[in-house]
């Protein structure tokens, strides 16, 4: 049977130069790897943000409805008009994506402000959202999520005819109450209202 293969003493050695080419190969598959599993992170932490404030957008909107259909369901007396938005009259309008800023002092006074925290549940992972009043403490382990303010005015005393509008601000860390903050969620209706 023949030989296949030629003999080794017969082939030139020209690979001398190539011996570098390994971990230059390596490195760069390295660096590729790294760019790839860097933008992999960067974009699942776009998307993990997204549904987070999409999903805080959404409390918020629950949390709106409810408090204007309690805010309706007030008789006349027991809902006094009040205005704790900083900057602006009775009956002005807030734009969406408005920036708007409470009063501190009126809310305080007239209490047409609230916060609302949230409080982990003692048996288990959930949490509770708790109402507490204006610039009162959070109880041990809760965090304020949300502010509320609610604008009342009269627009026909004889008729019980008033307009609410209520927003529903985000609790920053880096922001107080009083700084000018988007609302997450803007309600503004008509009522009529039995003394």
């Amino acid at each position: 049977m023949k030989k296949l293969l030629p003999d080794t003493a017969t082939i030139p050695r020209t690979r001398n130069n190539e011996r570098g080419v390994s971990l230059v190969e390596a490195i760069i598959g390295l660096l590729v790897l790294t760019i790839v599993l860097l933008a992999g992170a960067q974009l699942f932490r776009v998307h993990v943000e997204h549904l987070s404030l999409v999903e805080r957008a959404r409390r918020a909107d629950v949390q709106a409805n409810a408090t204007m259909n309690t805010l309706a369901a007030y008789n006349l007396s027991a809902l006094p008009d009040g205005n704790p938005f900083a900057g602006k009259g009775a009956n002005d309008s807030i734009a969406d994506g408005e920036q708007i800023s409470l009063d501190s002092n009126i809310c305080l006074a007239q209490a047409n402000c609230d916060q609302l925290a949230k409080s982990p549940q003692s048996g288990g992972t959930g949490s509770n959202y708790i109402t507490l009043g204006w610039n009162q403490p959070t109880p041990t382990g809760s965090s304020i999520v949300y502010y509320r303010a609610w604008r009342v005015a009269t627009l026909d005393g004889s008729k019980g005819l008033r307009r609410i509008t209520l927003v529903i601000l985000p609790a920053e860390a880096n922001k107080a109450a009083t700084d000018p903050i988007e609302p997450l969620a803007l309600r503004h209706t008509d009522v009529v209202q039995r003394q």
